[in-house]
């Protein structure tokens, strides 16, 4: 029997069924309607013995016909399949290439277990962590990196509102730049087992089919359906990246910074907006304290953002519908915080602060829910309300983050992380007439002279006697009660 490599596969006419082939299953995963949530079909990366890839495709009519035999890292003989061109819209694809295996009704899937050891238990099509930007805005392909784990300690973090959902947030490095990964719940779940029963320090990790996304300016890898992760595999490219630490090792401490995202408050001092100014590079991702009037409450802007239920992340209007870039799936009811632009100034200068959700509901007692439903906060002719807007001519003590873009772009907006009353001032505080201490010791003894003199002229008291004085007797005065007096006959006396 004649086994067809897959690069001649790509030579192949469309509209033949009689080819075969012997290839490993690397990864199998359903394919979904995002739009719909309906099932489409399974998806298949086969491997040949050359470690070469194809994508196969089996319809959602036929998929039960081969949902049970299909196992993730067997070998399988293909026989009478199609090879089709991709139409061009396709998205997400896990391989670079033309064409496709098309499964029907006449297709064979026989599992081998003979020679084994000639197929590859897997193979990637890497990309340099620094190329990875180039697929923000080409959605055809899902990519493949290596890197090492800055921080193998991470853990998930569960939604506020599904203890169901999960994700994880790393930073992987190539040694000459950095990327973040997220990875959402059964994925999430795995790295976290997995990470944890990992001995070595250094992990090394190949995430294969990653989708590639943009957030607050960043590239980063999320996972999608077809994504697979490899801790410490034994591949070329995970020798080669170690040799390449091993003559150039990380700076970890610098990595762990930012891994951590935000540093404690560094002191208690309070600074002034044009000292938060001139701030440099070692500032980035730590905390200042400022006291700060807030002079206007942006009404022009939104005053919240809506969010998604499992991430966290904002979400966007998609055909009608919300959709979360992050956990690539549409969002019937998303969640709402509070976002408020505010400007603020001291002598010395201004600055927008964007006030965060838990400071404001800590001090209003209210969520966006409670005002979105108060007809006295927002109405037919309400714009903007009025608790919000009651933030404005008060003096708070701000709590900022300092972020790369107020350091290195001069950008003015800052994020607010705690917002505290200034305390209470009682009396102005001024010292009063600085005495002497001579002077005290005079006004003392004045003091004491003066009751002394009072005790000495203070009239005399009239003599004491031991002689008794007569008691006072008291009489005893007869009276009549109510029951004893009797009516009296009243005379009529005579007119003259």
């Amino acid at each position: 029997m004649m086994f067809n490599k897959f690069q001649k596969l790509q030579n192949l006419h469309t509209d033949k069924t009689e080819w075969t082939i012997r290839a490993r299953a690397q990864s199998i995963w359903e394919g979904i309607n995002r739009t719909t949530n309906e099932f489409k079909g399974l998806n298949v990366m086969l491997i040949d013995d050359s470690s070469t890839r194809i994508h196969a495709f089996l319809n959602a009519k036929i998929s039960d016909f081969f949902k049970e035999d299909l196992k993730e890292g067997n070998i399988y003989r293909i026989s009478n399949f199609h090879v089709k061109k991709y139409e061009g819209p396709e998205k997400n694809r896990v391989v670079r290439n033309e064409k496709h295996i098309y499964f029907d009704n006449y297709t064979k899937l026989v599992a081998e277990k003979t020679n084994a050891t000639f197929f590859p238990t897997y193979a990637f099509d890497l990309y340099d962590l620094e190329d990875a930007s180039r697929f923000v805005t080409d959605e055809r392909f899902l990519i493949d990196v290596v890197g090492v784990i800055t921080n193998k300690n991470v853990e998930r973090v569960y939604s506020k509102d599904d203890n169901t959902r999960s994700h994880i947030r790393f930073v992987i490095t190539d040694g000459s730049c950095e990327l973040r990964v997220t990875f959402f719940n059964e994925l999430a779940e795995q790295l976290e087992k997995q990470l944890k029963h990992t001995a070595e320090e250094q992990v090394t990790i190949i995430i294969a089919s990653a989708k590639v996304n943009q957030h607050e300016g960043s590239t980063c890898l999320n996972n999608y359906p077809a994504t697979r992760f490899y801790l410490n595999p034994d591949h070329y490219s995970v020798k080669i990246l170690k040799t390449r630490l091993a003559a150039f090792p990380l700076n970890t401490t610098s990595i762990t910074v930012e891994e951590e995202y935000i540093e404690e408050v560094i002191d208690d001092k309070i600074y002034t907006i044009s000292e938060i100014k001139k701030f440099t590079a070692q500032c980035i991702q730590k905390k200042y304290k400022c006291q700060v009037s807030v002079k206007k409450v942006e009404e022009k802007t939104n005053w919240y953002d809506n969010v998604c239920t499992s991430c966290d992340e904002e979400v966007n209007i998609v055909e009608g519908r919300y959709k979360c870039d992050n956990c690539k799936r549409n969002i019937p009811f998303p969640d709402k915080r509070f976002r408020l632009a505010t400007v603020c100034n001291d002598s010395t200068g201004y600055l927008g602060i964007v006030f965060p959700d838990e400071e404001i509901q800590r001090i209003t007692g209210k969520n966006v829910f409670d005002i979105e439903n108060d007809s006295t906060q927002v109405g037919d002719s309400i714009s903007f309300p009025p608790l919000l807007k009651a933030f404005e001519k008060k003096e708070f003590i701000v709590t900022l983050i300092i972020g790369e873009t107020n350091v290195h772009n001069s950008c003015n907006v800052y994020l607010a992380h705690a917002i505290d009353e200034p305390p209470e001032m009682l009396g102005d505080h001024v010292p009063g007439e600085v005495v002497p201490a001579n002077s005290k010791q005079d006004s003392i003894s004045m003091n004491l002279e003066e009751t002394l003199n009072r005790a000495s002229d203070s009239p005399a008291t009239e003599k004491s006697t031991n002689k008794q004085r007569p008691r006072k007797k008291t009489e005893t005065v007869p009276f009549e009660t109510e029951e004893n007096v009797k009516k009296r006959k009243t005379v009529k006396k005579d007119i003259d």
